[in-house]
């Protein structure tokens, strides 16, 4: 194995460490005024009830967006208790854990590369490469980041382990690879990268000690049934992808060519690959670049390039999860995917460039700062939803799926021209996608237009069984006084979801307008269970509370409701006339109301506090 160069003194890795947080400090800067994304930072942060209460039990027990990976999730509940809604903390976090998987790979290429300088270079293309920014700007991919990390150190005490032979390392190697794969499910091609790991040590193929690598096949094994069962269960597995074998082959071929393209030429970058329009085409160039790399694994194989082919592999392997033989997700290629791929690529890059000798000191300096430039004039993409979804459509306008989220922001904003317009163009793209007629049902019904809201409900529920659009329609059907037609979808709903906080709140409300005040309390109950930080359903039930003269309950949960939601001007109405019944001042909550725009306060305002 070759081995550092002697001037790698005890100083110098202390100088690239500072080096590279200073410069990636610098090209992700823009990212300290980033907000939460749409995308499942939601699901994973802010709206995990799981995350808010720290659930251990459930953090370890339960799949959270198709994936079980409790590591990442216990590391979310750790920050929600530093930062709870504050995003600048969470992305300051993610370019933390990004810069010590800077360094962590310098220290893994270090042990078998020639020098520090080649090492030093190999970092700086992953820690500054455009197609890194995706993982570290999105904080729902914290797992990406705490997965690489683990990685990388069981991959560098594995190094140690063949050099010592000591059990330690292969105790420690073993160890960190368990909380990779808690981090996220991608680890688990570990067991296949260590044979690589042997190569470049060994300098040639071997099944040296292949006995030690039993137990990381098995725990690789387990955790792949996991996820697929984890993916299933999500309904993250897309039936309409699922190709025949062949296809399967050749798109993963062109996914290849993809991330080779975007990693020698970072332009035109988007979250959103689409899967190609010709696509003929794209097998042709799919199963010729398959042949190509089959043809260059063999040749470096016989010439003995060690460093080149062990960076081939090494990209190849940590790719193979991401190339849809398992068909997941709308997109065939995402930049996220190349987190820990790249350091194979960077390797053959530095391999090239040292035989440039005299001139390979100028790579050194200018590649990182072309990279940075790039990286750091992205980053303005990233500052919010709708301008990340505006960036897809501008490279991909026929986007359906970036449509329909623009479409969904614009809906949130209450801007309902625009999101019309995009959510009509997202349904007319492709007919068949049911969120397009969820969220324009979702806008239908904001808008007071039931009928037409029905009609896109009906639609999506006819596409997919999807629990979001049962309770949707049951809001309409509440909203249209019909209470059985309600009740009946957000019981199909709760069969679906049985802990669906919203679908129990909608029945509540139909029990609480038929006067069946016991069900709605019930219901009402069940809500707060599974979402006890909703302010809405301690105010409905406070009212139910009221209707059967506890009143004392009654203002406990406009306490809880206020507590929640500090400015919530209806809460501080019905305290105020829980008070008349309780015999006690209302003047300072009926005035707070007031002072916040409910001016149905003002009239007991007058008569009770003259």
């Amino acid at each position: 194995m070759k081995q550092a160069s002697k001037n790698h003194t005890n100083i110098y890795p202390y100088l690239i460490g500072f080096m590279i947080i200073v410069t990636a400090a610098l090209v992700f800067s823009k990212l300290f005024n980033a907000g939460f994304l749409s995308w499942d930072d939601a699901d994973y942060v802010t709206d995990n009830r799981d995350v808010h209460e720290f659930n251990l039990k459930a953090l370890f027990t339960k799949f959270y967006v198709g994936n079980y990976h409790p590591i990442t999730m216990l590391n979310y509940a750790l920050d929600w208790k530093l930062f709870a809604k504050n995003a600048l903390g969470y992305h300051i976090e993610n370019i933390v854990w990004h810069l010590i998987n800077c360094y962590l790979v310098y220290l893994f290429v270090s042990q078998f590369l020639k020098n520090s300088l080649s090492s030093l270079l190999v970092a700086l293309i992953f820690c500054l490469h455009p197609l890194q920014l995706e993982t570290v700007a999105w904080i729902a991919e914290r797992k990406n980041l705490l997965y690489t990390f683990f990685l990388l150190l069981a991959a560098i005490n594995y190094l140690s382990f063949l050099r010592y032979s000591t059990t330690k390392y292969w105790v420690l190697t073993l160890l960190f690879f368990v909380f990779s794969v808690l981090s996220k499910p991608s680890a688990i091609v570990f067991p296949i990268l260590l044979f690589a790991i042997d190569y470049i040590y060994f300098q040639k193929f071997s099944l040296n000690k292949w006995h030690l690598k039993i137990p990381f096949f098995i725990i690789s094994i387990a955790i792949g049934v996991i996820t697929l069962h984890a993916q299933a269960e999500g309904k993250f597995l897309n039936d309409s992808h699922d190709f025949a074998l062949h296809q399967q082959v050749g798109y993963a071929g062109y996914a290849i060519v993809q991330y080779f393209s975007k990693f020698l030429f970072p332009i035109d970058l988007s979250v959103i690959y689409p899967y190609p329009v010709n696509v003929a085409a794209a097998l042709l160039i799919g199963f010729a670049s398959i042949i190509l790399i089959l043809f260059l694994l063999w040749k470096l194989w016989k010439q003995k390039q060690t460093t080149m082919l062990f960076g081939l592999l090494f990209f190849i392997i940590n790719l193979l999860l991401v190339l849809q033989f398992i068909p997941f997700g709308e997109v065939l290629t995402a930049d996220r995917y190349m987190y820990v791929p790249i350091i194979g690529l960077a390797l053959m890059v530095v391999f090239i460039s040292e035989k440039l000798k005299s001139y390979f000191k100028y790579v050194l300096v200018v590649l990182p700062i072309v990279l940075s430039v790039f990286t750091y004039a992205r980053s303005n993409v990233w500052k919010n939803s709708t301008q990340l979804y505006l960036d897809i459509l501008n490279k991909y306008p026929h986007s359906f799926v970036a449509l329909n989220s623009v479409g969904a922001e614009y809906m949130l904003g209450k801007n309902y021209d625009m999101a019309s317009r995009y959510l009509n163009k997202a349904i007319n793209e492709n007919v068949n996608y049911y969120k397009g007629y969820y969220n324009r049902g979702l806008m239908y019904a904001q808008t007071n237009r039931y009928k037409e809201a029905l009609k896109d409900f009906n639609k999506c529920l006819y596409l997919k069984e999807y629990p979001k659009a049962y309770v949707a329609r049951a809001n309409v059907f509440y909203a249209m006084k019909d209470f059985p037609k309600a009740i009946q979808d957000v019981e199909k709903a709760i069969r679906l979801e049985p802990q669906n906080s919203k679908a129990y709140f909608v029945m509540a409300n139909c029990h609480d307008d038929l006067n069946q005040l016991d069900k709605a309390l019930s219901s009402y109950s069940k809500a707060i269970n599974y979402s006890p930080e909703t302010a809405i359903y301690y105010l409905r039930r406070a009212i139910v509370y009221g209707k059967m003269q506890n009143f004392n309950s009654c203002l406990n949960d406009l306490d809880a409701a206020i507590f929640i939601n500090p400015d919530f001007a209806e809460a501080y109405y019905w305290k105020g006339v829980v008070k008349v019944n309780l015999k006690q001042s209302p003047c300072g909550d009926f005035q707070k109301a007031l002072d916040l725009g409910f001016e149905e306060a003002k009239i007991p305002l007058q008569n009770y506090c003259r």
